[in-house]
């Protein structure tokens, strides 16, 4: 177990900088519990990076001691179309397995820069219109909870749009899954179809955390594209979407309360869905 303190850029894919006093990862579930012991004894929060949404980064200096999930990747086929994979295994890389082995799986979601364990973590899917998530695969997940090795089917698993019992939790920790696949037959390649679908419906010109806000009404939404707040703005191309450019979220988190107060105001709903860690 190592705890460092660094400054870095590259911890959120906002890209905004940050000197985080506590950093460190670990490699087994093993040195998680030392680091959690650690926290303990110091009463420091814990925030696991990769744990479910993405991530905003409230501070200049960030107090909570921030862990890197670098357990082991490992991706075993099994029998009956199925696949072992780790919490840190890619999103694409499991993807690429099964578009090789013409697998139906969870093509939609080939746009999102994100391990098996965050999707797992998040309920990652199409939205609510579509009702298609990462679960429609799921045989078990196994997870680590107070030091104790635990393993959920499918249906023991509590979730809802965008969100499960592992979403931002500091305590249970995702190491691994059972995927369960279908053969299927493709009259063209579902994973380029999805990236050019991306392209044409998504802004990635500039560091972004993807969607902002879980629920949000989108009248509103729609209003904002293209407010700016010094070096972020919302996208004029994708609603719910927030660009950045600069060093310092600041920005960020003033277009969010902006958001949030307009939202009040209307009497409207609005749930952010990327975590805002300090």
């Amino acid at each position: 177990m190592s705890i460092v303190s660094v400054e870095s850029n590259q911890l959120s894919t906002f890209r905004t900088t940050h000197r985080f006093e506590c950093y460190g990862e670990f490699k087994s579930a093993e040195e998680f519990m030392d680091y959690c012991r650690w926290a303990d004894r110091h009463g420091a929060k814990v925030y696991i990076l990769g744990n479910g949404s993405n991530t905003l980064f409230t501070r200049s200096s960030v107090r909570s001691l921030v862990l890197k999930n670098s357990l082991p990747k490992t991706l075993e086929p099994l029998p009956d179309y199925r696949l072992r994979v780790s919490s840190t295994v890619q999103i694409n890389e499991v993807l690429n397995y099964c578009g090789q082995n013409s697998f139906d799986s969870f093509y939609y979601l080939a746009s999102v820069p994100a391990s098996i364990g965050g999707a797992l973590a998040m309920n990652a899917g199409r939205g609510k219109l579509h009702s298609r998530t990462i679960y429609d695969f799921v045989e078990s997940v196994t997870f680590l909870e107070n030091g104790e090795v635990k393993t959920l089917a499918n249906e023991q698993i509590t979730r809802s749009y965008r969100q499960t019992v592992f979403t931002g939790m500091t305590r249970k920790l995702i190491l691994s899954a059972v995927l369960q696949f279908s053969p299927a037959d493709f009259a063209s390649n579902p994973l380029q179809e999805r990236r050019q679908w991306a392209k044409e419906h998504q802004d990635n010109t500039l560091p972004n955390c993807g969607t902002v806000f879980k629920s949000a009404c989108y009248p509103i939404m729609d209003r904002l594209r293209g407010l700016r707040i010094g070096e972020a703005w919302f996208s004029s191309k994708t609603s719910n979407w927030i660009l950045n450019k600069s060093k310092s979220s600041t920005p960020i988190v003033t277009l969010i309360t902006i958001t949030k107060i307009l939202h009040l105001m209307a009497l409207q709903k609005v749930e952010l869905e990327v975590i805002s860690v300090d």
